[in-house]
């Protein structure tokens, strides 16, 4: 029989035996398990992390063009902008005045805009180094694209690199009642380091177009993830960093493996003292660890981010280092709480937490956007996603909810929505009164148009005398009385309507739905009354008028398009009648209108025609009555409406801007036609034009005279008196130095019927002083009046000009004239304005014998 202390000791042997085989067998599986999973474990991890990390980027990229490109959409649809673009106006500072006006961003290199043919209008660079980056095609490219017919859905981006920045080249178009008049392009400097902040599990990051990484033309290294932004052909290329997962691996594996071999002698030493309970119990250790790795498993997907286990009650069992990293709360202070009662705070959104806990309750998983609060109390947005736990029955048993940090991207997508909101309120408000702005008044009309075509009035309004506030008590005076009427047109107004500052000291109402003319005209006078009242400036007196002008729809005049052209009408009127007055757009004043629209369309197609000729009126020597020279006239020989004088058709022409043409058409006919008359024998000592100051500095002029033909007539320009006091610029007197310097007789015209001094004479330089006839005429009659006209005769006789008389009726006017020192005479006493074969005719006609000179032989 065999001794029981030695069956014992067999047992012994064999039961120590049997467990030290079977924790070897134990550690070594173990091992081998944990070498066949760490790998894909920590790929998968990686995987998703690099995917979160491109994703997180790519946004960032994307709302920071997308700043950039709504900086450029709302230049692009600037009126100023888009009136340069059209060729309205001229200012090559355009750009720059706009965004000096705004706020101009620190990473902008240069921005300039183009027009529809691609031409460069005007630029603003502040780094003008970074557009050499950019080859002039590759402009064009986008400039073509931009502007096409058929634009395409993704925005085109070119991109170039310099060192350690990188640029981007971005464009938006110029739109201008809906469509596309050019394009804005601009430059912009990417702080890589900003966008895409270092990581330790990425190598590389870098940006590529799209449409190459979709045609395969991007090389791609084993494992790199790419992410496409939604508007912009630019994709981010991420490459994750192979050697950080190998390393990773060795320490999952090394501390896996020790930690198992850990809880394997602390298991089978149980297992020892247990007895009979040894061949139970590793099992149910066995199966609580692997529980516990599944727990941690899922923990190792998402390592960077806050991870948080809880029990079925929610009371926190776990938490990773990432969490206490974010919240500041530690392992042991969260622990046996459930995280609402430590995480959430006062602004909380509770609807949130309702449907977190309903999901909760329900077992089901929630994922949201929820606001956090830290240890020191600070806030922060989080991102978090809660699954429940459950085990190979379906039971559950917690839960595991994972977060990341979101404060940042949330920060980028609320200042992208206020900055959106702040420049559409810039643009759609005037900065000095707060008014709605003139493109508001549009974007009002569009949507009345749209909801209540046949219902709308407009009350135009324009102040009176607001230039002498500004001239006499300086522009901060000026400023307080527009925000003074600015103040008025809030108080007299109702809700439904819109106050508009259009510019300058004009303003327009858009009255509410309902309103009629008869409304607008009450609500015009008693703005008017308040208008009329004086105000204190800093001690002083402040007068002011307005001139008011009212269209409406209701009256059946005008359509709801044509409102603002009435309403101005409406408002000349007014002003015609001595300004200070509330005027309608009434059936009368339509028919006016409608005839100045058709004489302008008339003028636009006799300009097109070149219908406009040359009349002449002689000038005569007051000594002798030879001519020596002649004035040109415009006349308008109209197909339709007969012959016109300038009175009939220069307002109109004035409005057009289209003066300037006519008179290119009244030189060259004219210049033509004394050429042809001098050939014939006839000889026109001087032919002289009335030209304005705009004329006069256009570089154009000077070309014309340099490239007159050899025996051309000498030239002169007659330009009005009114230029000696308004136009003093250097400028000007550069160009007419330049005119002067090529044979150009220079005459002041209709002078003495402005407030021309002396000094502004002296400046001028004039060659000849033409007296205005409203100072002629009463010389017959008035002994003051000659008095006057000695003393101008003797200034021009002290400044050594040449002077003129206008207005010459009778041979009488002409012998006192001649008396007086007058050097020539211009009037109906000689002859009339005419066209050239009149002209020829009174020539040839003429008998020298009746000559002053030949009277007193």
């Amino acid at each position: 029989m065999a001794n029981p202390q030695d069956t014992s000791t067999l047992v012994q042997r064999r039961f120590w035996s049997l467990i030290c085989l079977i924790f070897l067998l134990a550690v070594t599986s173990s091992a081998f398990a944990v070498k066949l999973t760490s790998t894909p474990i920590l790929v998968g991890q990686q995987n998703e992390a690099v995917q979160t990390r491109v994703a997180t980027d790519a946004r960032s990229l994307e709302a920071l063009l997308e700043r950039h490109l709504l900086l450029l959409e709302v230049i692009g649809k600037a009126p100023d902008v888009s009136n340069v673009v059209m060729g309205y106006a001229r200012n090559k500072e355009i750009v720059s005045q706009y965004l000096e006006n705004g706020h101009q961003p620190d990473d902008l290199s240069w921005v300039a805009v183009y027009d529809i043919l691609g031409a460069e209008i005007a630029i603003h660079a502040p780094k003008p180094d970074i557009r050499a980056l950019f080859d002039t095609t590759e402009i064009e490219a986008l400039v073509e694209d931009i502007t096409g017919m058929a634009p395409t859905a993704l925005h085109h981006v070119v991109l170039q690199e310099q060192g350690a920045h990188t640029y981007v080249l971005l464009t938006a178009p110029i739109l201008h009642a809906g469509y596309v008049e050019g394009a804005v392009v601009a430059t912009f400097e990417i702080d890589r380091a900003t966008v895409f902040p270092e990581s330790e599990i990425v190598q590389s990051i870098r940006m590529v177009h799209t449409s190459d990484l979709d045609a395969g033309h991007v090389p791609l290294a084993e494992g790199a993830v790419s992410a496409a932004l939604e508007k912009v052909d630019l994709a981010i290329v991420m490459e994750p960093d192979q050697d950080s997962v190998r390393a990773a691996e060795r320490r999952l594996f090394t501390n896996t493996v020790a930690a198992i071999a850990t809880v394997l002698v602390i298991a089978f030493a149980v297992f020892a003292a247990a007895g009979r309970a040894a061949l139970v119990e590793p099992h149910q250790r066995l199966a609580r660890q692997k529980k516990d790795l599944a727990e941690l498993a899922a923990v190792a997907e998402r390592a960077n981010d806050a991870i948080i286990v809880t029990d079925i009650r929610g009371i926190v069992t776990w938490t990773n280092p990432a969490f206490e990293q974010l919240s500041g709360f530690t392992m042991q202070e969260i622990h046996g709480q459930k995280p609402g009662d430590v995480l959430q705070g006062p602004e909380t959104d509770p609807e949130h937490i309702a449907l977190m806990r309903k999901a909760l309750l329900n077992l089901e998983p929630v994922k949201l956007e929820l606001l956090n609060y830290r240890k020191d109390g600070s806030s922060y947005w989080v991102s978090i996603g809660i699954s429940p736990l459950s085990n190979e029955h379906g039971e559950g048993y917690g839960f595991v909810s994972i977060s990341h940090d979101i404060t940042q991207e949330r920060a980028q997508r609320d200042a992208i929505v206020q900055a959106k909101q702040e420049i559409e309120y810039q643009a759609l408000h005037d900065p000095l009164t707060g008014l709605p702005n003139r493109r508001a008044l549009n974007l009002a009309l569009q949507d009345r148009k749209a909801t209540d075509p046949d219902d709308a009035t407009i009350v135009r309004i324009d102040l009176d005398h607001f230039k002498y506030v500004n001239d006499t008590l300086g522009h901060e005076a000026g400023d307080f009385v527009l925000c003074s009427v600015a103040d008025i047109l809030r108080d007299e107004t109702k809700e439904g309507d819109l106050p508009v500052r259009v510019g300058g000291d004009e303003f327009v109402i858009l009255l509410g739905v309902g309103n009629t003319s008869a409304v607008g005209e009450t609500v015009a006078q008693r703005m008017l009354e308040r208008i009329r009242q004086p105000t204190s400036f800093e001690g002083k007196t402040v007068r002011v008028g307005a001139s008011f002008g009212i269209a409406s729809t209701h009256d059946g005049l005008l359509p709801i398009d044509s409102l603002t052209i009435g309403a101005d009408a409406a408002l000349y009127e007014a002003k015609d009648m001595g300004r200070d007055r509330v005027r309608l757009y009434t059936p009368a004043l339509h028919d006016t209108v409608i005839g100045r629209r058709t004489l302008a369309l008339e003028i636009r197609r006799a300009i097109a025609n070149r219908e406009f000729v040359p009349y002449f009126q002689p000038q005569f020597d007051a000594q002798t009555h030879d001519i020596v020279g002649v004035e040109t006239l415009a006349r308008w020989h109209s197909p339709t409406l007969g012959v016109m004088h300038p009175g009939q058709f220069l307002p109109i022409a004035e409005q057009l801007s289209v003066v300037d043409d006519m008179d290119a058409i009244i030189f060259d006919k004219a210049v033509a036609e004394i050429s042809n008359l001098q050939r014939t024998g006839i000889t026109i000592p001087k032919v002289s034009f009335n030209v304005t100051a705009q004329r006069i500095q256009n570089p154009k002029v000077f070309d014309l005279l340099e490239s007159l033909p050899e025996g051309a007539p000498r030239i002169g320009f007659e330009v009005l008196e009114s230029v000696l006091v308004e136009e003093q610029s250097d400028l000007f007197s550069f160009s007419l130095d330049r005119i002067r310097d090529t044979g150009v007789c220079i005459e002041i015209d209709d002078f003495g019927s402005g407030h021309a001094s002396i000094i502004g004479l002296m400046h001028l330089r004039p060659d000849i002083m033409k007296i205005d006839q409203r100072l002629v005429m009463p010389i017959l009659e008035s002994e003051d009046a000659r008095a006057l006209l000695r003393q101008i005769i003797g200034m021009a006789d002290i400044l050594g000009l040449k002077v003129t008389a206008e207005g010459v009726e009778t041979m009488a006017h002409a012998e006192v004239l001649a008396e007086m020192g007058c050097h020539t005479l211009q009037g109906y006493a000689f002859a009339r304005p005419q066209p050239i074969e009149g002209l020829k005719a009174l020539i040839e006609g003429r008998d020298p014998s009746i000559s002053p000179r030949n009277k007193r032989a």
